[in-house]
């Protein structure tokens, strides 16, 4: 997987031709978390829905899926919400009352 040439986020700077040599960081991303983002964008994609020459993304490889998954699939995915638990029940005795 190479994600440095298909990204502009995790391009290297370049040098301006000032006196001072100093770097140009135009397309990097400016917050280092955008950046971990796409790449965990990338990652799923190339693992679980790009086939190589044999038809197996690396996932069937290791038995983790049956299959390639379309890229809708994942961005669309939406997880079951969790089943509502019930109040706990408070089984203590009542206080007998005052004589």
């Amino acid at each position: 997987m190479q994600a440095r040439p298909g990204l502009t986020l995790a391009e290297r700077a370049v040098a301006s031709f000032n006196t001072d040599r100093r770097l140009w960081f135009g397309k990097s991303a400016y917050n280092p978390d955008v950046l971990v983002k796409v790449l965990t964008i990338f990652r799923t994609d190339f693992n679980y829905c790009e086939a190589g020459r044999d038809g197996k993304t690396p996932t069937m490889h290791l038995g983790l899926a049956r299959g390639p998954v379309a890229p809708e699939d994942i961005s669309h995915y939406q997880p079951d919400l969790p089943a509502r638990r019930r109040a706990p029940v408070n089984k203590t005795k009542p206080l007998a009352p005052r004589r």
